[in-house]
């Protein structure tokens, strides 16, 4: 965190676990904060450690969660903070989303898997292709490719990743792999190839909306568009009609 302060970062993000021990230093730094939050608990202690934005992140999101869904959770977490700005989380990838976490109270979204699909993300390209060709009930949350990898996560936040084989063989078997270090090296080799039959790939439900591999610049262009027109259609007025 020191290192990282001594950069002057236009903002600091933190996610999962207890933040009062680093929101001191960031707010005297005068860098802006943004806490992600994952259930009400969390968003209650995030508006008293004085966050700039607050991160509502519902249980569709790619990668490390909690268990909330975002349609009820994003205006929950507006009602308990406000006036402090909300972003909405999990499973938005288009503007209709983008559109819905404004109508739900957000000051705007975090989208995350969608830009896993540009060129900026520099994943590997059998990994792009992955996202692009799967589906939202292709991913599952679970513990098993964080004890794969030896991290040390706190068992309340799963990780939504693209379902493989090494996840087949081993669901439910979770004790078995923590006291398999064998297995745990094979893993990590079979991660380091980016073999797909076994590497995590963090992955939201968002994936149906998620066809081709798009420039970052062009795409928040086009999501911020269709949010407009979404909520022009909303509001009865057709944007192609003047």
């Amino acid at each position: 965190m020191e290192w990282t302060l001594t950069r002057r970062p236009h903002a600091i993000m933190l996610s999962f676990g207890d933040p009062a021990p680093f929101t001191g230093p960031v707010k005297d730094a005068g860098v802006p904060l943004l806490l992600q939050v994952t259930s009400m608990a969390e968003a209650e202690q995030a508006a008293r450690l004085g966050a700039d934005i607050i991160i509502a992140q519902g249980s569709e999101a790619g990668g490390h969660g909690g268990g909330r869904a975002t349609l009820p959770f994003v205006p929950a977490v507006a009602d308990l903070v406000a006036p402090v700005p909300v972003l909405a989380a999990g499973g938005i990838a288009d503007g209709r989303g983008v559109a819905a976490a404004l109508a739900l109270g957000a000051a705007g979204a975090l989208v995350g898997t969608r830009f896993e699909a540009c060129p900026e993300a520099l994943l590997p390209a059998e990994v792009t292709k992955a996202l692009v060709d799967s589906r939202g009930e292709d991913t599952e949350r679970t513990r098993i490719l964080d004890i794969a990898r030896g991290s040390d996560w706190p068992a309340q936040y799963t990780a939504r990743v693209l379902r493989n084989a090494f996840l087949a063989e081993w669901r439910g078997r979770e004790e078995e792999l923590a006291a398999s270090a064998e297995t745990r090296r094979a893993y990590t080799e079979a991660a380091r190839r980016h073999d797909l039959a076994a590497a995590s790939v963090w992955a939201g439900e968002d994936l149906d909306l998620i066809t081709s591999i798009e420039p970052a610049t062009g795409l928040t262009e086009q999501l911020a568009a269709d949010a407009a027109a979404a909520l022009a259609r909303a509001a009865g007025h057709d944007p192609g009609r003047g």
